[in-house]
Formats: C-alpha cells, sequence, structure tokens
C-alpha cells in the first residue's frame, strides 16, 4: 500500500465525498456530442444533474464513522484515485490521448494502491470545542481543479489545509475536464441501472454550429459558465444541508438532499448519529470569509467567478439568482488564462458581497512565467487587481512587509511590498498537485517535494491573513531573487527557439514580481 506524506498540522483530518442532485439539471450553452465519450452521439455535451466534492476537515476522531466503523481503522483508507478505478484511469488516457493499456500499468503497481493520509466519513470536528469561543466556526474553502485533475488530485494541499483548521470542498467538476465521472443518482435509483460513464471531453469532442476556432472559445466558455454553477451550487446545498441558514422557499425545490458517495452510488445520510449531529449545527462559516483557490484551469474559474456576477439558474419557468459569496481571499495557482475574456478578467464589485474586492495572490510555476505571452497578460490582470483595493469599495491596501528585498534568507529591514504574484524557481505546472509527492515518482524527486511545502506554507499563511503578517513572515524565510532568464546549454548558432531558458535560481527561491 502506497499514502501520500502525512501531514503534521493541529488538527487530525476526515474526508468525506458529498454529491446533491439538481431536480431541474441544467443545460449549459449549446454544444453536442460529436463523439461518444461515455454518452449518447448529440446529447448536450455540459448537462449539470448534481453537484459532487469530497470534504477535507478538522476530524472528531473521538466518534465513529458514518457507518460506525471505529475511527482507527480507517485510518489511511481512503483511495486516491476515485473508484471505480479501472474507468477512471481509462479517463486519464483517454485525455492523455494514449493506449489504455499505458493505464493499466500504471493502476496495477500505483494507482488502486495509493491511499490518503485521512480518517474517510468520520464527523466533523467541534471547533468550539478547542476555543475560547463558544461560537466558533470552521471557515471554508472551494478548491477547483484543472484540466485531468479530480477532487483528490491536489488532496496534500487541501489536507494541509484542513489540518490548519479549514473546510476544504474540493470539487469534482463534471464539465468534461475530469478524467471520468459518474452518474451517481441514477444507479443509487436503479440497482440493476449501470452508471453512466462520462469521459473528458476535447474541444473535438463537441460541436456547435459555429466555426472551428469560435466553437473552441465557446466550449471553454461555456465549462467556465457550469463551473461557476458548481461552486455557487455547492455553496448554497451545502449551506442548507448544515443548518447555518435556511434558503429561501422559492429555492428549496432546485436541490435534492445531500448524499455521501461510496463508489459509484449516492446513499442517503442517516439523520441521527454523530456524524449527522456534527454536519447540521451550524458548525461551519457560511455569511463571511470564504475563500476560493484554483490551479491552471481552476485558477481561471477562481477568476471568472470574481469577474463576473453570479450566474442565473433556470428553473421551471423563471430564473433563480444566487447571491454573491462572501469571499474574502483567492489563491490562484498557475493560471491558464487563454479560456478568459480579453481584455480582463477585471474584478466585477457583483461578485462578491459588500462590494469588496478580496486579497488576491496568485503563485506561478517557472514553466509557466518563461510562457513570455501569457505572463505579460497575467502581469496586467493582478494589476488591475492590485489597483482596486485603492479605490472606493474596494480593500484597504495590504501595506504589511511582505519580503526582503535581498535574496539572503530572514534578512532584517525588509521592503514593504504587496505579494500579489510570485514565481516559483524550478516549479513545474503539477507542481501544485499531488504528482510532486505520489509514490514512487514523487519519493525520488525533492524538488517537487520541496516545491509543494513551500505551495502549502504560503497557502496556509495567506489564506489565514487578516492584515498580511502571516504572508510577510513566510515569505522573509525563503530566499528572494530578481527575475532572470538565462540559456541552459545553449548550443554556438543555435537559433533562439531552439535554446532552453529558464530562470536564474535554485529550486525553493522565489522571484516578487
Amino acid at each position: 500500500m502506497f499514502t501520500l506524506p502525512d501531514i503534521a498540522g493541529r488538527y487530525p483530518v476526515g474526508a468525506t465525498t458529498f454529491a446533491i442532485p439538481l431536480n431541474d439539471p441544467q443545460v449549459i450553452g449549446s454544444g453536442k456530442l460529436r463523439r461518444p465519450s461515455g454518452n449518447v452521439t448529440r446529447e448536450p455535451a455540459l448537462l449539470l444533474e448534481e453537484v459532487v466534492f469530497t470534504a477535507f476537515y478538522p476530524a472528531d476522531i473521538s466518534n465513529p464513522s458514518v457507518d460506525g466503523t471505529p475511527p482507527e481503522k480507517l485510518r489511511k483508507s481512503m483511495e486516491w484515485v476515485p473508484k471505480p478505478v479501472r474507468e477512471t484511469m481509462h479517463g486519464y488516457a483517454h485525455f492523455a490521448k494514449s493506449p489504455f493499456w499505458m493505464s493499466e500499468v500504471f493502476m496495477s503497481f500505483v494507482a488502486s494502491r495509493l491511499k490518503l493520509p485521512v480518517y474517510p466519513n468520520v464527523p466533523l470536528l467541534d471547533r468550539a470545542s478547542c476555543s475560547e469561543d463558544p461560537h466558533a466556526q470552521w471557515p471554508l474553502v472551494f478548491f477547483s481543479h484543472g484540466l485531468s485533475g479530480t477532487r483528490t488530485t491536489y488532496s496534500h494541499l487541501c489536507i494541509r489545509l484542513a489540518s490548519q483548521g479549514k473546510v476544504v470542498l474540493a470539487m469534482e467538476h463534471r464539465d468534461g475536464t475530469a478524467p471520468v465521472v459518474m452518474s451517481h443518482f441514477a444507479s443509487t435509483a436503479n440497482k440493476g441501472y449501470k452508471p453512466k460513464v462520462k469521459f473528458y471531453l476535447h474541444p473535438e469532442d463537441v460541436k456547435y454550429e459555429l466555426k472551428e476556432e469560435a466553437a473552441k472559445i465557446a466550449f471553454r466558455e461555456d465549462q467556465l459558465l457550469f463551473r461557476r454553477m458548481e461552486i455557487y451550487l455547492a455553496y448554497r446545498g451545502f449551506a442548507d444541508f448544515t443548518n447555518a441558514r435556511p434558503p429561501p422557499q422559492a429555492e428549496m425545490p432546485l436541490l435534492g438532499d445531500v448524499h455521501i458517495v461510496h463508489g459509484c452510488s449516492a446513499h442517503e445520510i442517516l439523520k441521527h448519529g454523530p456524524f449527522w449531529s456534527s454536519w447540521t449545527t451550524g458548525r461551519m462559516q457560511f455569511s463571511e470569509d470564504v475563500d476560493v483557490v484554483g490551479h491552471s484551469f481552476g485558477g481561471a474559474t477562481v477568476l471568472s467567478i470574481l469577474s463576473n456576477p453570479p450566474p442565473s439558474l433556470a428553473f421551471r419557468d423563471s430564473f433563480i439568482h444566487p447571491e454573491a459569496l462572501p469571499i474574502t481571499h483567492a489563491l490562484v495557482l498557475d493560471p491558464w488564462l487563454e479560456p478568459l475574456p480579453t481584455p480582463g478578467p477585471a474584478p466585477n464589485i457583483e461578485a462578491t458581497r459588500d462590494a469588496c474586492t478580496p486579497h488576491i495572490l496568485v503563485l506561478n510555476s517557472e514553466q509557466f512565467t518563461l510562457w513570455t505571452d501569457h505572463f505579460a497578460r497575467l502581469q496586467g490582470v493582478v494589476s488591475s487587481w492590485h489597483s482596486e483595493h485603492g479605490r472606493e469599495g474596494g480593500r484597504e491596501p495590504n501595506t504589511t512587509p511582505d519580503t526582503a528585498s535581498s535574496s539572503h534568507k530572514g534578512e532584517s529591514e525588509p521592503v514593504i511590498v504587496q505579494a500579489k504574484l510570485l514565481t516559483l524557481i524550478r516549479a513545474k505546472h503539477v507542481s501544485f498537485s499531488d504528482f510532486s509527492v505520489i509514490p514512487p515518482l514523487g519519493n525520488v524527486s525533492h524538488t517537487g517535494r520541496q516545491v509543494l511545502r513551500i505551495i502549502g506554507d504560503l497557502a496556509v499563511a495567506f489564506l489565514s491573513d487578516e492584515d498580511g503578517r502571516e504572508l510577510g513572515n513566510v515569505l522573509m524565510g525563503l530566499h528572494i531573487r530578481d527575475m532572470e532568464v538565462e540559456h541552459k546549454g545553449e548550443v554556438k548558432g543555435a537559433p533562439p527557439g531552439r535554446r532552453k531558458r529558464r530562470i536564474v535560481g535554485e529550486v525553493g527561491e522565489v522571484i516578487i514580481h
């Protein structure tokens, strides 16, 4: 058995996968399936039927799990690859356009044995029991995955955040960007029914009545809308479930009850016992201090949420307009900007409550910073958020010392800098995911594990910050250097396009732009 590395946090971490059905499924966009991809050709390409996410949270390990299993028997028993494993690995092969036998090899040796260091389906810890405040609640974080990601692809970072006192909802986006997703509720209603499998959707799998380039743009825009809807519905449905605030009567029929996912099926939660009471007694904070995190296309999703008003949801003969989310911090990891409209994206005051612009931090890999045109656009996007903090209705600028101007670790007299965009030297695009620590590959890559540790340090500090001091303290403990590009292994007379570029520096060093 392989497991992701243990994390020494303040709290043990539990994990439960929840699913919420839509009583009125939503068709997003006009795209139709050109190829089967697990569905019937000519079906709507983007059909939102249920919202699924894995919650990582501070765990109460003094009580049994939802099915009565003692916690000590559950530690490290949750699979990293969502079940059914074979279909998930075939989904990865479909994404990579590689033969299925290659995924079968990986599945046989690693994937089917890989576990997470969590307690599955145990109760949520009562924060008031470990706080001087009898009304203390856990803050909420949404995590949005990238292309070919799953609800467990970023488990190491999610567990790190949960171990420090966050409830992290890692979305399973069902917009064709996951390797595979299953129809949980069809299999629940009919025991003889084989769940519908939906594989990853490439743009060429979807048909629009548009020219090729316009169709690709429309597809990505529809996927972003789909993802925004999922996050708003997850927030709405989970807030209702936890009794944090009763829903308006008009919205009640839109979503069904919250279920727990086991394998391919969703199951009702027994309305008694420690698990039920731990989630339904208002232990989570929904009215303020919600954070959003996303990687790659998930980073684009975060920026899309912050630059658009809440999406309208069709329900019967009318529309439901969700209220804005109370977002205070947005952590954007190696964002892929191409799906977003240009110019922009820029802050939209309708996107968050109280017309406040959230604090935003972008962590970029060296790989994406060297993508010259893309990085130039990213700098413009970050600048637009930075300037918004000084305008009426925005938050006050962070004037806390965030880093030292020297490349030496921990020097005194730091320069006051608003750290909004950082490049992590030697980081790759996959460095933000669990692939940096998955055995056996992650175990032989000291670079990957070191980069992911720094990402975790920065994430915990930023999402816990009220005045910038936590992030500033972490940055002051790192080596900071200026941006300088060199050519590695340059061949005399070789054209520039054939030279391998890299940023001057070593793994663990950071550039502040």
